[in-house]
């Protein structure tokens, strides 16, 4: 299995916009590796089955609900990481969004 070849195990890692797609993907695929993840979504709903999920793979999940668009929320899901593991070793910025530029 390709997992077997990219072992991480015990890494923190971050993963924000985790709560579906190509975030929740990286949070479990990162948790087959061995990794433990902090995962971020505005939804706490979606976070949770993602969790579980992680969890079934004897990895820590821990969810951040918050809305990466607020900067103390960054803050805070910093925070978290290095409150719940000491550390973040690794950070998947999977957040999209846009701004609008004044012309």
């Amino acid at each position: 299995m390709i997992t077997d070849r990219f072992r991480i195990d015990d890494q923190v890692t971050i993963i924000t916009g985790s709560g579906r797609g190509i975030g929740a993907a990286s949070a479990i695929a990162l948790a087959e590796c061995g990794a433990h993840v902090v995962i971020a979504s505005r939804t706490a709903s979606d976070l949770d089955e993602v969790a579980h999920v992680v969890e079934g793979l004897d990895r820590r999940a821990v969810s951040v609900a918050c809305d990466l668009s607020d900067l103390s929320a960054i803050a805070e899901l910093a925070a978290v990481a290095r409150r719940e593991f000491g550390r973040v070793d690794i950070v998947v910025n999977n957040v999209g969004g846009a701004v609008r530029c004044r012309s």
